[in-house]
């Protein structure tokens, strides 16, 4: 009996300082992966920790809880800039001194207008599913792709001088654009118009149709 206390002792003894030089190597192992990664974000220009930690975050249901500099090489440099501009936006979303602006929408159809009132970093898809204009927009956008500009029924038509204001629609988004209803040389899809402090006072008109390829 004591000779097997004395085992299970000594074995213990003698593991334990075997397994703490074990879970320390992997905590440095993790911990240099970790300073590899940020490194690496560093080095493609996200240098802002807080939105290194979002993309990070956002990227834990896919590759689980470690997040490598080679599993965001996988992803790509247009993934990556997608990601950042997904988390830049929500980051905005939640900063509590984000500024609103004003927009004026207009429904001749239905001979019906109002106006609402858009966070900074908000675009019009997010406005009408989870924003300020759930209740009245979000009954006009039916934003059926939920963002991924695959579809047409987001699509807004712009006063000219927001339209002016911004970057030319992109080949993905015209592409969506050919399949809209009524559209016009200002139409644009409202999941890429985002809220800053230029389009503070747009006005934009919604279509008297939609078509849902969706």
């Amino acid at each position: 009996m004591i000779l097997s206390h004395f085992r299970k002792g000594f074995r213990k003894h003698l593991l334990s300082p075997i397994t703490k030089y074990r879970c320390n190597t992997l905590r440095f192992h993790s911990t240099s992966e970790e300073d590899e990664t940020t490194s690496y974000l560093y080095s493609l220009g996200y240098s802002d920790p807080a939105l290194q930690e979002g993309m990070k975050d956002a990227l834990k249901g896919v590759f689980g809880n470690l997040i490598t500099a080679d599993k965001l090489r996988s992803i790509g440099n247009p993934g990556l800039e997608a990601l950042s501009k997904s988390v830049q936006e929500q980051l905005q979303l939640h900063d509590p001194n984000a500024f609103f602006g004003t927009v004026h929408v207009q429904i001749p159809h239905h001979n019906y207008g109002f106006e609402l009132k858009m966070r900074e970093g908000e675009n019009f898809m997010v406005c009408a599913t989870e924003g300020e204009g759930r209740e009245l927009l979000g009954e006009y956008l039916e934003c059926a792709c939920g963002g991924n500009m695959s579809c047409s029924t987001c699509h807004i038509i712009l006063d000219e001088e927001s339209y002016s204001k911004l970057d030319p629609p992109c080949k993905a988004e015209l592409d969506m654009l050919d399949l809209a209803f009524g559209t016009t040389d200002t139409s644009r899809l409202g999941c890429n118009i985002i809220m800053s402090k230029e389009l503070d006072g747009m006005t934009i008109t919604i279509p008297s149709g939609v078509n849902n390829m969706w």
